[in-house]
């Protein structure tokens, strides 16, 4: 009996977390492309924002219990048509977007144009619904994932004031998830996940004396997606994966596809 189970990438600062689909028992490899699209449900801005996130994984699952894998990921945010730089009670002019950056938790939602990308590394554990660690037989899947990576960001801004802006996370993450049977040449497994993450985010000051200054953050979100997981073919078992999640307060509207080898 195939069961879905879900590897975690977390994309933070945030790179799109990937899952990978494997049969119950399954070892062997998986490869996944995702692309997040930051959508504007009741805002007055765009429906279709200029924020999205794309994510380019590689896994290895053993005997279907444990899971490893890297990811790299691109992410871009531009939320929107203008952004504020001073108080607003400043004699000041105000400075241009591609001028002035400001440094602050909810950085990605303040600043214009801001690209982000880097490598992630994860470990999953998997506890399905026939699982011998415990007398009575699970009702849904479990999963259990944790994730460390690095980022680097860029923009107008940053390279208009010589900054260099980076940073490091770490997230666990939590997965819950149920097959559902077809009489079609496809199943389907819905599932939710919990991410939690951490974050440190570094910067040169823009004091005389050049420090370094970082400030630590930390953000929540649930994903809700509906893969659909095609019979074996000759290239390996492909498997295209809809998804809605709520990353950084903003709603986004995923699609992701792959293979099993």
């Amino acid at each position: 009996m195939k069961k879905l189970l879900s590897l975690i990438v977390l994309t933070c600062s945030f790179l799109n977390a990937q899952t990978h689909i494997i049969p119950e028992g399954f070892t062997g490899f998986s490869v996944s492309f995702k692309h997040d699209q930051n959508v504007d449900f009741f805002g007055e801005g765009k429906f279709l924002r200029d924020s999205y996130g794309n994510g380019l994984g590689i896994g290895y699952i053993y005997d279907g219990t444990f899971g490893i894998d890297l990811e790299y990921g691109y992410s871009f945010f531009d939320r929107k048509d203008a952004y504020s730089f001073l108080p607003a009670d400043s004699e000041l002019p105000e400075p241009s977007e591609d001028e002035y950056f400001n440094f602050v938790e909810n950085f990605r939602s303040e600043n214009a144009g801001i690209g982000d990308k880097g490598f992630s590394f994860g470990l999953t554990y998997y506890l399905n619904e026939s699982q011998t660690l415990f007398d009575q037989a699970l009702p849904v899947n479990l999963s259990l994932g944790f994730r460390y990576g690095s980022s680097n960001y860029s923009s107008n801004a940053l390279n208009y004031l010589d900054q260099d802006f980076y940073g490091k996370f770490y997230s666990l993450e939590f997965g819950v998830y149920k097959e559902i049977e077809t009489s079609a040449s496809f199943y389907m497994i819905p599932r939710i996940k919990l991410n939690i993450t951490n974050e440190k985010n570094i910067h040169d000051s823009l004091t005389e004396d050049n420090d370094t200054e970082s400030f630590s953050l930390s953000s929540n979100y649930f994903e809700i997606a509906l893969p659909f997981i095609l019979n074996n073919t000759s290239v390996g078992q492909p498997f295209v994966e809809p998804s809605i999640a709520n990353k950084y307060g903003t709603t986004h509207l995923g699609l992701k596809f792959g293979f099993l080898f």
